[in-house]
């Protein structure tokens, strides 16, 4: 019996243990954020919507960490009744990044042609726990993103936008074939003196003295805005993160020039972010959220700033409007498409396999006159083919293909979650609340109760055996 159960005990760990190493590999929740239908500005219009089509293709969007993105097309077939040509704006709302919403995946076209629009910024969502930003609730509701858009230049509490500044600019060039961190040392007065960075990344304060480092593997080019009173630098290579074994195996050269801060802001900002626009109102609310960010940080950090901690407010996940507007000639008939990238709410906490969330708010097309016939078409990927949760019934219709035709709007708005199995089955909650639970042990875990099982109908079947002999 002992020589049995020793086997088995061998077997289970060799069983299981491979699993244990990618048990917690990633995430087990990943926060996605829902999409809407179009609206229009004007609750009052005369506009009806005689059918809307749309369309979610998993097969094609870009490829998101954790959760599955897909491109979502919606077709709006709208008629003008009147005998006067309707001239309408529209709005539409959605949760994105600036860093990673690109112009291109965002279409919207009337019959055809591709109507340009204005982009809006609204409140961030989601900052990933930065202690800058204060994440907002998702709502979007036009009327509440309305009141967040400001087209006036923000006004700074530790700098002005038009403050003229001293832009140093360090270029460096390593010569002895190892590395080098050059480190640069100064004082100043945070009362008289703002300091902006960049390409650094090493920061140590004491008192007034700063000393900022940067690793240069090749020629580098560093750079040091000084806002107020100037400040002298001291240069100096070392070959160590710790800053203690020095280097004379390097050359640098200092330059410097006059440069205004707001055009220096949106120099580096518009480097990095992805979604543009010609509009002014459009860089005016750049400037803003960079800029109050900026000033925020120089009061949280002495008055001191690494450009790539700025930048990072592209990151955050934010409410974004695209406002445009359409021509509708007496009574008549217009095709409008819009076209955008949608991601998911991952969810691994109940299931072995991640369970992907997706919501889209239909109750906007309750501005327009009349609606009417709404078709829904979900095309769902390979590794999440099945939709196994649905507030509207969906059928399936071919692989990876699932319809609904409604004649007007539900009741609630369209949410459905996809899966890597036709069913979520009990077998599949328990080893996801085991993983969940237990993490990289799980297997260990699974082993044991396993063994356990054995060893009980062994035990059991040996009793009986005894018994009857």
């Amino acid at each position: 019996m002992k020589r049995f159960l020793t086997s088995m005990l061998s077997m289970v760990l060799l069983l299981f243990f491979p699993l244990a190493a990618v048990a917690n590999s990633g995430p087990v929740f990943w926060q996605g954020y829902p999409s809407t239908d179009m609206m229009s500005i004007d609750e009052r219009t005369p506009l009806a919507v005689e059918r809307e089509t749309l369309v979610f293709d998993f097969n094609h969007g870009y490829k998101s960490s954790y959760s599955l993105s897909g491109r979502v097309k919606a077709t709006y077939e709208m008629r003008n009744p009147t005998n006067e040509t309707q001239s309408v704006q529209m709005a539409f709302p959605f949760v994105g990044s600036l860093d990673s919403l690109k112009t291109e995946e965002i279409g919207i076209t009337s019959d055809g042609f591709v109507l340009p629009y204005e982009v809006y910024l609204g409140d961030v969502v989601n900052s990933y726990g930065d202690p800058i930003e204060e994440d907002s609730i998702v709502s979007l509701d036009f009327n509440h993103i309305v009141n967040t858009i400001k087209d006036k230049s923000y006004q700074g509490e530790n700098f002005e936008e038009n403050k003229i500044g001293k832009l140093y600019l360090i270029e460096v060039i390593p010569t002895g074939g190892q590395e080098l961190n050059l480190a640069v040392d100064f004082t100043f007065d945070s009362e008289k003196t703002k300091v902006l960075t960049s390409g650094f990344n090493r920061y140590e304060r004491s008192s007034e003295k700063t000393n900022i480092a940067a690793w240069c593997y090749e020629p580098k080019l560093l750079e040091i805005l000084v806002l107020g009173e100037d400040i002298n630098l001291e240069v100096n290579g070392y070959t160590d993160g710790s800053l203690g074994n020095k280097t004379d195996q390097f050359t640098y050269r200092i330059s410097a020039q006059k440069t205004e801060l707001k055009a220096y802001l949106m120099e580096r900002i518009k480097e990095y972010t992805t979604l543009t626009s010609d509009s002014e109102i459009f860089d005016t609310q750049l400037y803003n959220l960079y800029a109050k960010d900026l000033d925020k940080a120089f009061a949280r950090n002495s008055g001191y700033v690494s450009s790539e901690d700025l930048l990072s407010t592209g990151d955050y996940m934010r409410i974004i409007i695209l406002l445009y507007t359409v021509e509708f000639p007496p009574n008549s008939i217009k095709k409008v498409d819009v076209q955008f990238t949608t991601i998911g709410t991952m969810d691994k906490t109940q299931t072995v396999e991640p369970l992907h969330s997706f919501n889209y708010i239909l109750n906007p097309a309750k501005n327009w006159s009349d609606f009417k016939n709404l078709s829904i078409r979900i095309i769902t990927p390979q590794k999440a083919p099945y939709v196994v949760k649905s507030s509207v019934d969906l059928t399936p219709v071919e692989n990876n293909v699932y319809i609904a035709n409604l004649v007007a709007l539900p009741k609630e708005d369209l949410s459905f979650t996809l899966y890597a199995h036709e069913k979520i089955t009990f077998l599949d909650e328990v080893k996801g609340r085991l993983k969940n639970n237990f993490g990289y042990f799980t297997p260990f875990v699974i082993g044991t109760l396993t063994l356990g099982l054995i060893a009980l109908v062994l035990i059991v079947a040996k009793k009986k055996y005894t018994h009857y002999n």
